[in-house]
Order: structure tokens, then sequence, then C-alpha cells
């Protein structure tokens, strides 16, 4: 499967939501909007998104840092 790139820019680009299936099970969910494209959505149990976000701090954390940065590959 291709990596999916999704750019989000402007106002409301990203947005995050609660939702409930059919079963009561819960989850949240991420939709990227971007400019001229349809909306991508992400859903997560509410575990695997707690997880994401701790690691999205610890990112943004060493985004400050200038030896994190370098060029993939």
């Amino acid at each position: 499967m291709a990596a999916t790139v999704i750019t989000p820019s402007g106002p409301g680009a990203m947005e995050a939501g609660l939702i409930l299936d059919e079963d009561g099970q819960r989850f949240v969910v991420l939709t990227f909007k971007e400019p001229q494209g349809e909306p991508t959505l992400v859903t997560f149990t509410v575990p695997i998104f707690q997880n994401y976000v701790e690691h999205l701090v610890r990112t943004a954390a060493a985004a400050n840092e200038e030896a994190n940065w370098g060029v993939p590959g």
C-alpha cells in the first residue's frame, strides 16, 4: 500500500470528534481537510488515541531541537 500524504492548511483543516459505533464502542475521529480534496477521516480507539497524543507531545518537544531534524532516507 502506498503512503498517503495529507497537508492540511488553514482554519478548520483538522478537526477532532468523538463517536460511538452501533455496538457502543467509543472512537476518536480526526478529520483532515485539504483545500481542493475530499476530507480524510482517521479513527482511533480511545487508548490508541491517548498513546498517539503522548507521542505527539514528545514529537512537538523534539521539534524545538535543531539536531532532531533530518532528511529521511
